[in-house]
């Protein structure tokens, strides 16, 4: 058995597994804050609706 290549076999596997890791949670956290975005753009909107309606 080679301790060294299994040793940085765990250590390379490690590190690959670390950054698919970061990856899907920035692309958890973008989703995330996308979706708030649109909820706010749409409050806004129903909101200036009801301020013109109140009036006019």
């Amino acid at each position: 058995m080679n301790y060294y290549n299994e040793i940085k076999n765990e250590l390379i596997n490690n590190e690959i597994y670390k950054t698919v890791k970061d990856y899907y949670k920035n692309k958890s956290d973008l989703r995330t804050y996308y979706n708030v975005e649109k909820l706010l753009r749409k409050a806004g909107k129903h909101y200036e609706k009801s301020i013109i309606k109140k009036y006019k």
